[in-house]
């Protein structure tokens, strides 16, 4: 359970009118934002997307590039979207979080959507981000 994060916080270290000269994403497609793919911009929207997929890879366990998103033509963010749109949650938490509190999971798949929202200026900022997090964990019924 240690989150290993890279290429995150890229758009921090551009400067406004530039961005990354790469023109080939190698190994992270999983994790960017689909306006990257159309505009080749860092953001920092598109680091929020990021991190809505790191959470959501330790909610489920399982990798936004698995071969079996790849077979059924999805990928994490939208297989798990459906899922819990469902009320069916259960199915996509990893097993080693099952004994944590439900609504602490709850309100971290919440936190995630957020910053999985396909529009970017709706999707919240970093510190805001953090601080829904902070609450979540001072919220826990001890």
């Amino acid at each position: 359970m240690e989150a290993r994060v890279s290429d995150l916080g890229l758009a921090t270290l551009m400067e406004p009118n530039k961005t990354h000269v790469s023109t080939l994403v190698a190994g992270t497609s999983g994790y960017l934002a689909p306006e990257f793919f159309e505009t080749g911009k860092a953001t920092m929207k598109v680091d929020v997307y990021s991190f809505g997929v790191v959470l959501l890879k330790l909610l489920t366990g399982m990798k936004p590039t698995d071969e079996e998103f790849f077979e059924e033509g999805t990928k994490l963010v939208t297989w798990v979207k459906a899922i819990v749109e469902d009320k069916r949650e259960e199915y996509v938490l990893d097993s080693s979080l099952k004994c944590s509190p439900t609504e602490e999971i709850n309100k971290v798949f919440r936190i995630a959507f957020m910053c999985l929202e396909p529009e970017p200026s709706k999707r919240p900022t970093m510190d805001e981000i953090v601080k829904m997090l902070e609450r979540a964990k001072s919220e826990r019924v001890v």
